[in-house]
């Protein structure tokens, strides 16, 4: 690395360290894109030359840390159980969201409606995601464990749509839960969802 780019990254580095840390102590509307650029030792412009826009600045911050999580959870996805494979990509994206729920809910407030440099920071993680909960859905189909004629495409977006539903019921002030509470209550949901897609129905 030549002394411009180590120069380059080092700046960065101190922009987002800089963003994380007021995120944290001011909140994420409480804090200015100069007063990041003050705690980083940067003029005003250079934040926006690294990040776009304060929106960007965040989901960059958010994609860095979940992204690693989404990896790890999907190359160390286990054989097993419907309900136990889903379970294995959502529970450390959970403990994530449950760690930093001040960001988490700026994140989520924000996530349906981005665009631009933002939007394409979280196509890959949300592609990776969604892709390995088409993979369980399809070996739940070849064991048996779903009908046959459960859509692919269709299943892994439901499977994901619970997930989301129980990041908002955790995030939310109106059904605040607990990190373990949220746990318990996808898995239950994930559990009546295997009901209506599984080989057999409850009577």
């Amino acid at each position: 690395m030549s002394l411009r780019e180590r120069a380059k990254s080092d700046k960065w580095e101190r922009i987002r360290a800089a963003a994380k840390r007021l995120f944290v102590e001011r909140g994420y509307a409480g804090t200015t894109v100069r007063a990041i650029a003050e705690e980083a030792g940067v003029a005003t412009g250079t934040v926006l030359v690294y990040g776009e826009t304060k929106d960007a600045l965040l989901h960059e911050l958010w994609r860095a840390e979940a992204m690693p999580l989404v990896e790890q959870a999907v190359s160390s996805l286990p054989d097993g159980a419907f309900v136990d494979r889903c379970m294995h990509l959502f529970t450390p994206l959970l403990a994530h969201y449950a760690s930093q729920p001040e960001l988490a809910r700026a994140v989520v407030k924000e996530l349906p409606w981005l665009t631009g440099a933002a939007e394409s920071l979280h196509r890959p993680a949300l592609a990776r995601l969604v892709g390995a909960l088409a993979r369980i859905v399809d070996e739940a189909k070849a064991s048996g464990e779903l009908r046959a004629d459960v859509e692919l495409q269709l299943a892994a977006e439901l499977v994901f749509s619970v997930y989301h539903a129980a990041v908002l019921r955790m995030l939310s002030p109106l059904t605040h839960s607990t990190g373990a509470e949220a746990r318990d209550v996808l898995r239950r949901t994930l559990a009546t969802l295997l009901v209506g897609l599984g080989s057999r129905r409850s009577s």
